[in-house]
């Protein structure tokens, strides 16, 4: 962690959606290779590691091309969000903590927006069912930008919307790809444990401006981060 050596007011808060604001990694760990099952087909062991970095439309290129799936990209991808609709409105919580970090982020009038690899839908349909979309401001995908989170471009189009300064917006993420794309473009860091990262936590702990083991411990970031001076 770098806390110590920069210093920047946290002015607005980007989040990522899966694994950050919602546990629901699990599940995107076994619906694909639930999707090509029902299809006939045998998915590869680490599919879930080959598909962790890919937004929704490069993984069913992926699936379609690697598993020479019948139909359109449009029509594999519309099956597998018809499958996740049931989990993201009933079944995945907001990670624990949640709710309070935004709410508090909310009563000191810092804007927060998501950016998102997952379909736009999906992450809806779960935020509002866990109670989170009311601090909320704005959602953004990978698919809206074109890009994947190998680009900074989902991060910059969410900045823009919030108006804030670069240097003080913080990127929450669960992702080492996401942490590494966001801190290149110059974002500072919040590393967020989830299951689904465990191979990558040292180098994530390693490259984020703050680490958080979980949620619970958001009051001891917020009075770190929101104390800064630039």
């Amino acid at each position: 962690m770098r806390m110590e050596n920069e210093k920047r007011m946290m002015t607005g808060a980007i989040f990522d959606v899966d694994g950050v604001l919602l546990d629901s990694m699990n599940v995107w760990g076994e619906i694909d290779a639930q999707y090509l099952i029902r299809q006939g087909k045998t998915p590869d062991a680490d599919l879930s590691k080959v598909l962790f970095a890919m937004h929704m439309t490069e993984s069913v290129e992926y699936l379609r091309n690697k598993y020479e799936l019948p139909g359109s990209c449009e029509e594999i991808l519309g099956q597998i969000v018809e499958m996740m609709e049931e989990y993201y409105t009933h079944i995945i919580q907001p990670k624990e903590g949640t709710v309070e970090l935004l709410k508090a982020l909310k009563e000191r009038e810092i804007p927060v927006t998501v950016a998102t690899a997952g379909d736009r839908g999906l992450a809806r349909a779960g935020l509002e069912s866990g109670g989170l979309m009311p601090y909320i401001d704005a959602v953004f995908t990978c698919e809206d930008v074109g890009q994947g989170k190998e680009s900074p471009a989902v991060y910059l189009a969410a900045l823009e919307s919030m108006g804030t300064d670069l240097a003080s917006t913080w990127v929450f993420e669960d992702s080492l790809h996401g942490i590494l794309t966001a801190g290149r473009a110059g974002f500072p860091t919040v590393g967020v444990y989830d299951q689904a990262s465990e191979g990558n936590h040292g180098r994530i702990k390693e490259n984020c401006t703050y680490y958080l083991e979980d949620f619970g411990a958001w009051e001891d970031f917020l009075k770190e981060a929101t104390k800064w001076q630039g």
